[in-house]
């Protein structure tokens, strides 16, 4: 304990002399920018796999901008998804509230999860749960798309 002591003491004082430590020009370097309504507002198209397989279940459109945002997909064209988004950093947060999901034979779900842009591409992960139970877990899925013209 003694011998932990010694080393210690040099190292409080070095600390104490207000002295600021280099900056990690590496890690800020390297820090991306964050998300501006520029980088995400327009139309967007891509696929969707359940988590843990390439299969894909659904092929989308999405119109994003103004915090809100409009999904339909080709497989049920009449369906359309709408919800809500923050820009958080680097990435968007997004939640749609309860709908009727035609692919699970019309069950009343709630949608949310996160995307990330870089460029033209945006990907992502969410989950589907039971409008009923906000604690259920339906599905869990992963996303990648690109902007449209």
């Amino acid at each position: 304990m003694r011998y932990r002591l010694l080393l210690a003491v040099p190292f409080i004082f070095a600390c104490a002399k207000g002295e600021t430590p280099p900056a990690d020009s590496a890690a800020m370097a390297a820090a991306p920018a964050a998300l501006t309504e520029a980088d995400v507002s327009g139309n967007w198209a891509g696929t969707l796999m359940p988590e843990g397989s390439d299969s894909v279940i659904a092929n989308w459109t999405v119109t994003i901008g103004g915090g809100a945002f409009h999904l339909t997909t080709k497989e049920f064209p009449k369906d359309t998804v709408t919800g809500t988004y923050a820009l958080e950093a680097d990435s968007s947060r997004y939640s749609a509230g309860p709908h009727a999901d035609p692919s699970m034979g019309g069950t009343v779900v709630t949608d949310a999860g996160v995307s990330r842009f870089a460029g033209n591409t945006i990907s992502g992960a969410g989950i589907i749960r039971l409008a009923a139970k906000p604690d259920s877990v339906l599905m869990l899925y992963r996303f990648t798309g690109t902007k449209q013209p």
